[in-house]
């Protein structure tokens, strides 16, 4: 994606790379905790350095993922399944096909606070993993451990699954490096809500569903296991979890609501998504140009905001040629920024003299119907980007917005059809 590509031996890792998943940190809200394993997380180092190295035609790429995979804490995870509650043998027909589009399935989210993150649960052959819930990653994967004991969150087993012919790829993270394995295995969620044949029809291929196998030196440091929810890549990366599967949108409801739990609910593909969800007509367009004019290999789900405001003053505005390009990702607690932007903040606020750099954060965004939405936050632990993620300078301001602002919504992403929105 980046520079020249060189021989797998040499182990080149290209330097001008990043993975917009930085696990920031923030002082907004209750739900953000101040633990060490959060404050580890505090970092200037803009992103996860990822290399994506396929042995196969012996040539380097640069994927965009997650800098720190590690297991889970304990108390968020789940031991060993004693039954094969995964087995799920699926044969799709024409009429499921068209039936999928009805289909939706919920499964709870757990805030975990020593990860500052919510949390999901699956099983990936007869095994119970966890990891946290990730909108800005693509992949579905597994810790690779020796099953001591003291791994309660989830326990891999290559008995359980099958090689997938995919050669394995060399993955750079951060002062970590190791291989992944990519590898086919029965898949499903354990604690859904919905009826067995809505998850058949969301996940045919549920019973051999490509996985990485993430290698224990790669387990080392500060961060946690991540489900990707990112659909669409570009073609030579690895499959994504939501890729091998018919699911066209979804939902992360983080709202507080007496007798509901905090969910994410995946939706068959239709192009018709007023009739499943209550106001697509707030709803904001998603942009495709990191992906093709910037080089991002994963097509993050990005809006443009319309202005950035900062302690009540206008901060950035989107132009026609300068544009701010915000990702939203659940896997991210605070707020990351373009470099550029981030001391052009710093110097007006030592020029004014404020005393909070990054108080009251407001962003803004055009919805279809001609409308304005808005998203804040009090006080996000903000950190820098590299003004060239991807080797090609923006043209613009990059912004990944974490759960200091989409704690209290409900984030409905429609996939098939570009938009997203907030209740």
């Amino acid at each position: 994606m980046m520079g020249r590509e060189r021989p797998l031996g040499r182990q080149a890792i290209p330097s001008l790379c990043i993975a917009l998943l930085l696990l920031c940190a923030s002082t907004t809200h209750s739900f953000v905790s101040t633990t060490a394993a959060c404050k580890k997380l505090r970092s200037h180092q803009p992103t996860t350095l990822s290399v994506h190295c396929d042995q196969n035609n012996n040539s380097t790429h640069v994927l965009t993922r997650r800098s720190s995979i590690i297991a889970i804490a304990s108390s968020c995870f789940f031991p060993q399944l004693t039954s094969s509650a995964a087995d799920i043998d699926v044969v799709t027909t024409t009429e499921q096909q068209s039936t999928a589009a009805r289909a939706s399935i919920t499964i709870p989210l757990k805030y975990e606070p020593k990860l500052c993150a919510y949390t999901v649960s699956y099983v990936v052959g007869d095994t119970k993993f966890g990891a946290i819930v990730d909108t800005g990653s693509p992949f579905l994967v597994v810790p690779q451990t020796s099953c001591r004991p003291d791994y309660k969150w989830g326990c891999y087993r290559a008995e359980e699954s099958q090689p997938s012919g995919l050669e394995p790829t060399y993955e750079r993270f951060v002062g970590n490096e190791g291989m992944m394995e990519w590898r086919e295995g029965k898949f499903s969620f354990p604690n859904s809500i919905a009826m067995v044949s809505n998850f058949a029809l969301l996940f045919p291929q549920s019973s051999s569903m490509v996985f990485g196998v993430v290698s224990e030196s790669l387990l080392d440091g500060s961060g946690g296991l991540f489900l990707g929810l990112v659909k669409e890549t570009n073609s030579w990366i690895r499959p994504s979890f939501l890729g091998q599967s018919d699911v066209g949108a979804f939902s992360v409801d983080l709202r507080e609501r007496e007798g509901f739990d905090k969910s994410l609910t995946l939706y068959g593909g239709s192009r018709q998504p007023q009739q499943k969800f209550s106001n697509p007509s707030y709803a904001i367009p998603l942009v495709r140009d990191l992906n093709k004019r910037f080089g991002d290999a994963t097509i993050h789900y990005v809006g443009v905001a319309s202005s950035l405001i900062v302690n009540g003053n206008n901060l950035a505005t989107s132009s026609r040629r300068n544009k701010i390009y915000v990702i939203f990702d659940t896997g991210c607690t605070g707020m990351s920024i373009s470099t550029s932007l981030f001391n052009e903040r710093y110097s007006i606020a030592r020029e004014r003299r404020e005393n909070n750099l990054w108080g009251n954060v407001e962003l803004q965004f055009n919805t279809v119907s001609g409308g304005v939405a808005s998203l804040n936050a009090k006080k996000p632990l903000t950190t820098t980007l590299d003004d060239r993620p991807w080797g090609k300078k923006l043209d613009g301001h990059l912004i990944v917005l974490g759960l200091a602002f989409l704690e209290g919504h409900e984030m409905t992403v429609d996939i098939d059809n570009d938009k997203i929105w907030f209740d």
